[in-house]
């Protein structure tokens, strides 16, 4: 099995490519490298322009040079570097290969530094392979949520210097010059286990409880929200996420508040069963921290 093709980047994508994330393949080259719909890609159109992608939609094209076609968004070409519709169509290489490098419990793994310096993507997981008790997550550390990773690490570690069960897993990513969020960024109801290799390891361990970290701009809040320093949501029920809030705002002295009431619009609520953090736990029950 191949693991990436060549590919021509065009614009006019199907209807259910609706932002820079999201990208149609042709179903038999998204199978002929392994992937499948709703999976990660990395799309490379140079060494010094590459990002990730959902595959929202496998789009059938014509026989021929057109099966190569990758569509998307104007937004996602600029993830690329091109600005301006014509500039398309381009060449580029679909990879499988979403993380540059898996490393489980920092076993042979680069280093932060090395990673920042080449603008890579690296996944972690800390995990003894039979915890079921506790999973934090940071699926947007590095430079793409800034400090997100720190904190949830920082509560990983206080947790296990006091002998809890806690497994860890997380992404970073960085760019030279900025624009890291917009390369490695994946919403976290579209993060599928197949693309990230560590995750898989324990998507189906079902855990009592799963907790993310994720940073937020307060800016591009509605203003009306835009008095909140900390957003508590997930699938977990009410009571639970409202005693987090209380305990994290005594400690902190923030605003923080339960998002959980917001609705399914709202990016905040995390209620989705398909969040990451909801699908790692038992019966859906994930807290999602926006910082």
């Amino acid at each position: 099995m191949d693991s990436c093709f060549d590919a021509r980047i065009e614009l006019n994508p199907p209807a259910q490519v609706k932002n820079r994330e999201h990208c149609s393949v042709d179903p038999e080259k998204l199978v002929a490298i392994g992937r499948d719909q709703g999976q990660q890609v990395r799309i490379k159109r140079n060494s010094n322009e590459y990002a990730i992608y959902t595959v929202r939609k496998e789009q059938q094209e014509d026989p021929g040079n057109s099966e190569n076609t990758v569509r998307m968004t104007l937004d996602g070409l600029k993830k690329l570097g091109i600005n301006n519709s014509n500039e398309v169509p381009v060449n580029a290489i679909v990879e499988a290969k979403v993380p540059y490098m898996s490393c489980l419990n920092n076993q042979s793994c680069i280093s932060d530094t090395d990673a920042r310096a080449i603008s890579e993507f690296i996944e972690h997981l800390d995990d003894n392979g039979t915890n079921k008790d506790l999973v934090i997550i940071a699926p947007h550390g590095g430079a793409i949520e800034v400090k997100s990773d720190t904190i949830a690490e920082e509560v990983s570690d206080r947790l296990v210097a006091i002998g809890k069960n806690v497994s860890y897993w997380r992404c970073k990513g960085w760019k030279q010059g900025g624009g890291a969020y917009q390369r490695w960024h994946i919403t976290s109801i579209d993060i599928h286990q197949a693309s990230f290799p560590l995750l898989n390891t324990i998507i189906n361990r079902s855990f009592n409880y799963a907790v993310s970290f994720h940073g937020f701009n307060k800016s591009k809040r509605p203003v009306e929200k835009q008095h909140v320093d900390i957003w508590i949501g997930g699938g977990a029920s009410y009571p639970l996420k409202a005693e987090m809030g209380n305990l994290i705002g005594n400690q902190t002295g923030l605003k923080v508040v339960v998002s959980g009431d917001l609705g399914e619009d709202d990016p905040f609520s995390g209620t989705s069963k398909k969040n990451i953090v909801n699908r790692l736990a038992l019966n859906n029950n994930g807290i999602q921290i926006e910082i």
